[in-house]
Order: structure tokens, then C-alpha cells, then sequence
């Protein structure tokens, strides 16, 4: 694939600005990865996208030219989602971070794809509002849709396909398309919004996004329960979500990412199969099911169940589990990680657990397992030094991808498909992704946006 020629890049610039259109060697080192950090690639330029009629103008000129566009939010994504495999243009619309409207009585907000998700729930918080989904890094909403995200809370909330209503989207031609409304339910028509909703910038570009809203829950309180050994942690976990509780956040640490975080934040958890929970709603309530959970964990061999109450004490709490990639990365100076991601059937997870387990051990290779327990969905992190780790790093992620296909799970809970996961696609959706691929096509017939992510590259058809 050949690179921008100067011709392009100077006809960019006067389309949007020169001040809009960098070749600066140091932005294009920092858009050349994203938080995971396998793939390094930089674009040809980045493009500061400031509005719709930038984007627009971007597509339009790269649809007829023939070159890649990579819409670009915070680079906190962990499967190369965001990188430029093939050059052209890195879009960052993280200048596009403008709160377009909020309806505080309707329970919505439409924002610009830039906004990042904390500061958004900072301001939605003057309003007794916030937005679910927390991915934990300071991720956009751009990025959070286009991944679909779930995060900590998720096992009460759900994933972000559950509160987007509408979108304004710029199709590869440039053409502006709005799909969905701001009506909380509706049967017309195809569902072109939750098409949108997770297509990793393959289909088009946001440049608007309508959020379903939810309120501010009167108390929350915390709890940090340890076990002995992670099977109980794990039957656990199982028995919380069959005994019909809805804790906000359901978290699995194992020993590895306790012992990680404490030395990265000071702490002195226990250093064991751990388990945090979250319970949200008024206070007999909370109080009712914080006496149910320290129950069944008791009952699963559980040696410590402490409870905290108080939105402060649980800030602290959760920061600590925030901060858990960075915690094991400082654990392993100077090596990198495959940080995978599956999801099973609840009655399948101590059973992938234990084998992800396992098959770290049998390689060798150190890393946490930790994750979004309630919902089945966890994650890895297999760090590596050289090559050699490297292969048997590779060789663990396709066994654990594999397991959870073998028990009816997806290669991939909440960080998308990126460039990891595309070998596993046709196994897990069958007739399914040649379908996918036709969607592509149409939407994108010159395999412009995004090429390499979700499809391999000959699928796209990129120039």
C-alpha cells in the first residue's frame, strides 16, 4: 500500500487548515499505538478534526483518493483498534469533546465523540445523573461506542449498546447519516444505531452521540471479600448472580493482581483470590443484600468479607482496581503484554478461569487474571520479554480465545475485535461474518475506513 504522496498531503492542508493537518514526527509516534501496545504503525498525518464538516471533508477527499482513515478518540483501546496498519490518515477527534445538549428530564445527553467519560459523568453528576458504562482508562465516548464497552459496572448496567439512542455518523463518501431518535423505545424499522455500536470505525465515522441517562442511586457501599483459593472465588461469583442479586460491580483479582496493586498503590490487601463488590440503592436494601453476599462468599470458603459505605471510600476501592494494567506493567518492567479478553456463560466461568490459570503456568509466563466476573467476561494479561515468550504468549491467548468458543462464549467480551481477534471470527460466527462482510462492502466500498480491523485486509479491498 503506498504512502500519502505530498501532493495529498498539501491539498489536506488547504481543504482544512495547515494548523489541522500534522506530520509532526513525535504526534505520529504517539498515534502509532494505542494502550496495548503489539502493533506499532504510524499514519502518513494526524487530522484534528474540529467538526462535522471536517470529517466530512476528510472522507470525502480520502474516499476519492484511495487512502485509509483511522478514526482516532483517546488511544486507550488494547487491541490495535485505533492504529494506521496501512499509513494515510489518522482522524483524532478528540478535539470534537463539546456537550451538545443535556435533557436532565429526558435522561439524555448528546455530546461530541471526543468527550471523555469521566468528565462527562463529573458534570452529568450536578444533575443527579451518569452515564454506566467505565471502561476504566480515560477513554471517549467516541471510543467506548465504537468498542462497545462495558466495564466494571456492567454486570448491573450493561454495555454501552443499552444507552445509545441515536447517532450522527459521516459514511466513507461523506455523506451524513442520522439513524435512531431520542425515543427510550421503538419497533421501526431496521436498527441501524446498534449496527453503528461496536463496528470499530469500519463503517463510519460519529461525529454526535445521544446517551440514555441513568440516576445517581441514593447510597452505594463496597465490599473486598478474599478466599483461599480461586475456585471459591469463582463458585462464588456464580452463586451471587444465581441468587438473583444485582450488585453494581462484580470484580475477580487474583493473588497476582492483589500482590500488583498493593505494591503500585500502597495498600495492604490480602493477598488472595479477592473478589469487590458494589451494591447501589436505598439503604435497607443495600444493607439487605451486603449481608446476602457476605453469605454466600462465607459459604465458598471466603476468610475476610470487609464492607465499606460511602461514595469516598469506594472511589478509593475502585481506583485501585482502575489502576490494575498499570499496576502489573510496573510489575514487569521493560516487557510488554497480550492483554485478551473472552466472556462465557456465568455457569462456565470457574471452569475458564481455572483453565486460563492453567495454561499460564504450563508456558511459564506470568501475568493477572482480573475481570468483570459478574457477566462472565475477564481478562489477561500474559507478559512477555523476547521472542520466544513472545510465541509462547500467543500460543496461551489462542488457547483461552478457543476454550471460551468451546463453551459457548465470544473471543471477545468488551475490547472488540481490533487486529487480535480476526482469526477467530469466522470460528465463532460461522455464516454469520460473510454477512458481516457484506455489510462492510456496502457501507464502504473502497475499504477506506479502518482497513485491517474486524476483516482481514483483502476483505476490505483497501487500495
Amino acid at each position: 500500500m503506498r504512502a500519502m504522496t505530498e501532493a495529498q498531503l498539501e491539498a489536506l492542508r488547504k481543504l482544512l487548515g495547515p494548523e489541522k493537518v500534522s506530520q509532526n514526527e513525535s504526534e505520529l509516534k504517539v498515534h502509532a499505538r494505542d494502550e496495548g501496545g503489539q502493533i506499532e504503525s504510524p499514519p502518513d498525518c494526524v487530522v484534528y478534526a474540529e467538526s462535522r464538516d471536517d470529517v466530512v471533508k476528510v472522507l470525502q477527499f480520502c474516499n476519492d483518493e484511495g487512502i485509509p482513515v483511522v478514526p482516532w478518540g483517546a488511544g486507550t483501546s488494547l487491541e490495535a483498534n485505533p492504529v494506521a496498519l496501512y499509513g494515510g490518515v489518522c482522524l483524532d477527534l478528540s478535539r470534537m469533546n463539546a456537550i451538545k445538549a443535556l435533557r436532565p428530564e429526558d435522561f439524555q445527553v448528546t455530546v461530541e465523540p471526543g468527550v471523555v467519560h469521566y468528565e462527562l459523568n463529573k458534570k452529568l453528576s450536578k444533575h443527579g445523573l451518569f452515564f454506566p458504562p467505565d471502561p476504566g482508562a480515560p477513554a471517549t465516548i467516541g471510543g467506548i461506542v465504537a468498542n462497545n464497552a462495558a466495564g466494571i459496572q456492567a454486570v448491573k448496567y450493561g454495555s454501552v449498546k443499552h444507552y445509545v439512542l441515536q447517532l450522527e455518523v459521516v459514511l466513507a463518501n461523506g455523506e451524513v447519516l442520522r439513524c435512531g431518535s431520542r425515543a427510550m423505545r421503538s419497533s421501526s424499522g431496521y436498527d441501524l444505531v446498534h449496527l453503528f455500536v461496536g463496528s470499530e470505525g469500519t463503517l463510519g465515522v460519529f461525529t454526535e452521540i445521544t446517551l440514555k441517562l441513568v440516576g445517581l442511586p441514593p447510597e452505594v457501599s463496597a465490599a473486598v471479600a478474599s478466599f483461599p483459593a480461586l475456585e471459591g472465588a469463582t463458585r462464588a461469583v456464580v452463586e451471587l448472580v444465581q441468587a438473583g442479586l444485582s450488585p453494581a460491580a462484580l470484580e475477580l483479582m487474583d493473588p497476582i493482581t492483589v500482590r500488583d496493586i498493593n505494591a503500585f498503590k500502597g495498600l495492604t490487601l490480602p493477598e488472595a483470590p479477592t473478589l469487590f463488590l458494589e451494591f447501589r440503592g436505598n439503604g435497607p436494601e443495600v444493607a439487605e443484600d451486603v449481608r446476602l453476599a457476605r453469605s454466600i462468599c462465607e459459604g465458598n470458603g471466603c476468610t475476610r468479607f470487609e464492607s465499606v459505605v460511602g461514595r469516598e471510600a469506594r472511589d478509593r476501592l475502585w481506583e485501585a482496581r482502575h489502576h490494575a494494567y498499570y499496576a502489573s506493567a510496573a510489575a514487569n518492567p521493560g516487557k510488554r503484554a497480550i492483554i485478551t479478553d473472552v466472556a462465557v456463560p456465568i455457569s462456565k466461568f470457574p471452569e475458564m478461569v481455572e483453565f486460563a490459570r492453567g495454561k499460564l503456568e504450563e508456558f511459564g509466563l506470568g501475568g493477572p487474571i482480573l475481570g468483570h466476573a459478574g457477566d462472565g467476561n475477564f481478562h489477561v494479561g500474559i507478559f512477555y520479554g523476547d521472542e520466544q515468550e513472545r510465541a509462547k504468549a500467543q500460543a496461551v491467548n489462542e488457547a483461552i480465545v478457543l476454550k471460551a468458543l468451546e463453551l459457548g462464549g465470544t473471543a471477545t467480551g468488551e475490547h472488540g475485535v481490533g487486529v487480535g481477534k480476526i482469526k477467530f471470527m469466522p470460528r465463532e460466527h460461522g455464516a454469520s461474518y460473510g454477512w458481516m462482510r457484506r455489510i462492510k462492502e456496502l457501507f464502504d466500498p473502497n475499504g477506506i475506513l479502518n482497513p485491517g480491523k474486524v476483516f482481514p485486509l483483502e476483505a476490505d479491498r483497501a487500495p
